[in-house]
């Protein structure tokens, strides 16, 4: 891996020094981003003696700063920060007024990422299809039930394919061309924030402080994460066709009892035909633990695109294992539709049934949830 980075390095510093720049314009920050919000109501189980309500109103969004120069010698560099538009002050939502945060450089050899983004195979991956903006069962930003201790979720308490363990930590990722369709992405994260262990539900967070370094030696932590994602996307005639694979793998900082080095891997694919999009993926994780305490997921989906009105129906199934025995699991199923009533502006409307099922009966849990809404784009 040491290479690799080395030799990307190389890539970028070959391109700084080539040539005069100084007729370069300074960077200029442009805005873009999205907002979605629902309402949505919510028939489910008690979860360990507690009602929830049955109507609320959600939301998520972001304000991205963007700027980009091209410089004399044809060396793109750009920058990206997105604001949350609206910050959590529980565990419901985002805890960070500012997540994804990085500089870029693209050249004819590709391109080269630098801070706090997801990770290439988590921006390769494909995944069900779903005609809800927002929602779907594999990357949702919204999920519209609570599990109790269930813990078949990937992340939080949502199923997911998507190799999302070091979310937004501060990495290094280099993106080839796509040549003849193929791309292939490289990703290095020297470690997740402090206090995250490996078995945890959701990701490991993003460690992006300027001052002063993480602590080492940590019992459960990750470093030294290598992650490598590869897709090929084309149009065979008159199908188009996307196929994804991922893999990741971590180091224990400590040898700890019941831990293990963090090995997760991914395939996707999705295959488009008349207007009908049909896909599935798949996911093996092992959540950094010792023994048989996996976590397994897969989803399938199908849409169908008229005009401006998308349907669509997808099924996701996610299972975790445990050492001393016993299963979790959550099966989730989604109808929907979306209406374009204009550029980057849709309604969505759908109903998603989860069937959540555990050896434990605090695991347990039905529930059905009809949802109305929009989705900005800008």
């Amino acid at each position: 891996m040491k290479k690799i980075l080395i030799g990307t390095t190389a890539l970028v510093a070959v391109g700084l020094v080539t040539g005069q720049a100084s007729a370069a314009e300074l960077i200029k920050l442009g805005l873009g981003g999205y907002y979605q919000s629902f309402f949505k109501i919510t028939d489910q189980d008690q979860v360990n003696g507690v009602d929830y309500r049955s109507d609320e109103m959600v939301q998520e969004g972001e304000i991205h700063f963007l700027g980009e120069t091209v410089l004399d010698n044809g060396l793109k560099v750009g920058v990206q920060v997105q604001l949350e538009a609206w910050t959590a002050a529980n565990n419901r939502g985002p805890g960070d007024q500012i997540d994804e945060h990085y500089v870029y450089f693209d050249g004819s050899w590709g391109r080269v990422l630098l801070g706090a983004e997801n990770s290439a195979p988590y921006l390769m991956h494909y995944a069900a299809p779903s005609a809800i903006v927002g929602h779907g069962v594999s990357e949702p930003n919204f999920f519209n039930f609570s599990t109790g201790t269930n813990a078949a979720g990937r992340i939080g308490q949502a199923p997911s394919t998507l190799i999302n363990n070091t979310s937004d930590a501060n990495k290094v990722t280099y993106f080839t061309p796509r040549m003849a369709g193929f791309q292939l992405g490289l990703s290095y994260t020297p470690t997740v924030k402090a206090g995250v262990a490996a078995g945890q539900n959701g990701n490991g967070g993003g460690w992006s402080g300027s001052y002063g370094n993480t602590a080492d030696n940590q019992p459960g932590q990750q470093e030294q994460i290598v992650e490598v994602g590869l897709n090929y996307v084309n149009k065979l005639g008159p199908v188009d066709l996307a196929v994804s694979g991922g893999y990741l793998k971590g180091s224990q900082e400590v040898d700890t009892p019941g831990f293990d080095d963090l090995q997760v891997w991914s395939l996707g694919l999705n295959v488009g035909f008349s207007g009908f999009t049909f896909g599935g993926s798949y996911i093996n994780d092992n959540r950094g633990l010792d023994g048989n305490n996996d976590i397994k997921g897969w989803d399938v989906g199908l849409v169908y695109a008229f005009g401006p009105y998308k349907v669509g129906a997808a099924y996701a199934n996610s299972q975790r294992e445990f050492d001393v025995g016993g299963d979790d699991e959550l099966k989730m199923y989604e109808i929907g539709g979306s209406y374009a009533m204009g550029p980057g502006i849709s309604l969505n409307a759908g109903v998603q049934f989860l069937d959540a099922d555990s050896d434990r009966a605090s695991a347990r849990q039905d529930g059905t949830a009809f949802l109305v809404g929009t989705a900005l784009s800008f």
